[in-house]
């Protein structure tokens, strides 16, 4: 394997930024961190001390999505040419190679790239293609089943059909993701989950099956499991995106997620090790028989965080069914509520819950959940007085409803220690969250140590945190019995 061009600064280059005599893993580090392929090369005109330097970075990240301009017309042979410009001048070994190409390109071209990848020796490929032939069917390279150096693999095919050969492969395979695969034979991923010896992560997103198919997961070694399904269901057809039942027997999982239309019926066993599970499925209502569709709480009972939709709540603890779920380790509740009523669905939960101490709460914008709730039905909030330390209205407004919940939440939880409230909107935190902590300042708190937060949901902020944060702290407040007349110390923005 050859050695990359060393980048150096002449001494006798003038003009030579103090940028330019950054280390190469400095400068690499920042080259790494931009968008795409593309713009690392661009840098190459800089100076000589950065000519070969976008060479000597370990990553290829090119996606045809970013060179589909509204003005111009995507040339099919310019972008074949530059991902073979690409791979070719890449000397180094490879720690990621992303390629998104749709179905522009034939199998023996995306097989080409792929052997040359595994050449590199990479580490983590994501590749985003489909076939030209519609009844063509995608087998996995035998270059990359016998890959020696590849530890994680994501595959979206849009609806492809995926073989794999019949061999024992993929030795140091740790992550699978498959996007969009059709996985018409059944047993698919037995197969896989066979041939990965060393498979900790496994995610199956909108994946298509025969109707009334079955998944069975089995994996000694499985630590995270994610299966997803946010199509809805249209029209007649041999093929479906959901399973009629999923069982799983993973005795070291640690994180199983389920969301959407994922499948009829559910078993769980051997779930010894689980630690945090997030149910979010949206089909319930089709099941025949709730005692077996959630029999599998039984074993999830150890888990300590739990993040579930109103749905699944509204079956797993209906009063009128004799099922007693316990919880006995959970610490944190995450629940999505859509439905009007749901505080009479939450208040018998957290009474099966004495030692709960995080409470997030997602009401969804369009939502009208807390329209017919009124202020005076929070005598039942006192279950939470003896453990409950932390609440976070997740997408939070500043919709009055809203901050009724949490002032009746602050009135009777004696052991708060935090109330959070995550904004989806940038531009409203900017204008209103001063005007709501004013607001929430003046409620009365059975907490005397209570931290009042509001913050931007991360994937909707700035890239200055510190921005995005404010903070009510060393909140004094007066006995239950009297009117509150808090001491409030404003932190303001870029508090900790």
């Amino acid at each position: 394997m050859k050695k990359s061009k060393q980048a150096k600064a002449s001494e006798c280059e003038v003009g030579v930024d103090m940028i330019s005599n950054l280390p190469d893993p400095v400068l690499q580090l920042i080259l790494s961190r931009l968008q795409g392929t593309e713009e690392v090369i661009r840098t190459s005109i800089l100076s000589k001390r950065w000519r070969y330097l976008w060479t000597s970075v370990p990553s290829i990240d090119i996606d045809y999505t970013r060179r589909l301009k509204p003005s111009k017309i995507f040339k099919k042979n310019r972008f074949k040419d530059f991902v073979y410009w690409v791979l070719l001048n890449k000397t180094l070994d490879l720690d990621s190679f992303r390629l998104w190409c749709s179905n522009y390109y034939n199998m023996s071209t995306i097989r080409q790239w792929i052997h040359v990848a595994v050449m590199r020796k990479v580490k983590l490929l994501d590749l985003m293609f489909c076939s030209r032939e519609e009844s063509e069917d995608i087998e996995v390279p035998h270059c990359l089943v016998t890959c020696s150096s590849l530890e994680v693999l994501r595959l979206c095919l849009f609806e492809c059909a995926l073989c794999l050969p019949s061999i024992t492969g993929f030795p140091a395979l740790r992550v699978l993701e498959l996007n969009n695969v059709r996985l018409e034979k059944c047993d698919l991923v037995k197969r896989f989950l066979e041939s990965f010896p060393l498979l900790e992560e496994l995610s199956l997103i909108d994946c298509i099956v025969f109707e009334w198919q079955d998944l069975c997961i089995s994996s000694p070694k499985l630590k995270n499991l994610r299966i997803e399904n946010h199509y809805e269901e249209t029209g007649e057809c041999c093929y479906t995106r959901k399973y009629s039942r999923i069982e799983i027997s993973c005795p070291k999982l640690v994180f199983l997620k389920l969301a959407g239309n994922v499948a009829m019926r559910f078993r769980f066993g051997t779930l010894y090790s689980l630690k945090e599970a997030v149910i979010h499925i949206t089909d319930l209502y089709e099941a025949e028989e709730q005692l077996d569709t959630f029999e599998y709480f039984d074993e999830i009972s150890h888990v300590e965080y739990l993040s579930i939709n109103i749905y699944c709540i509204k079956w797993c603890f209906d009063p009128t069914v004799d099922i007693s779920v316990s919880l006995p380790n959970l610490k944190t509740l995450e629940q999505t509520v859509h439905a009007y009523n749901f505080m009479n669905t939450l208040i018998p939960i957290l009474t099966r819950l004495p030692d709960l101490e995080s409470f997030h709460l997602i009401i969804p914008k369009d939502a009208y959940v807390l329209k017919y709730w009124k202020l005076d039905d929070a005598e039942t909030m006192r279950v939470l007085t003896h453990h409950l330390k932390k609440v976070k209205f997740l997408e939070f407004d500043e919709d009055k409803p809203k901050l009724d919940l949490a002032r009746a939440l602050l009135e009777h939880g004696h052991a708060l220690e935090e109330m959070v409230f995550c904004w989806a909107d940038e531009t409203r935190f900017r204008e209103k969250s001063m005007e709501t902590m004013n607001q929430l300042s003046k409620f009365h708190k059975a907490s005397s140590s209570v931290k009042l937060r509001c913050i931007i949901n991360p994937s909707q902020a700035n890239s200055n945190p510190a921005q995005n944060i404010l903070e009510i702290d060393s909140i004094q407040a007066e006995s239950s019995s009297c009117s509150s007349n808090s001491s409030v110390k404003l932190l303001g923005r870029g508090s900790s």
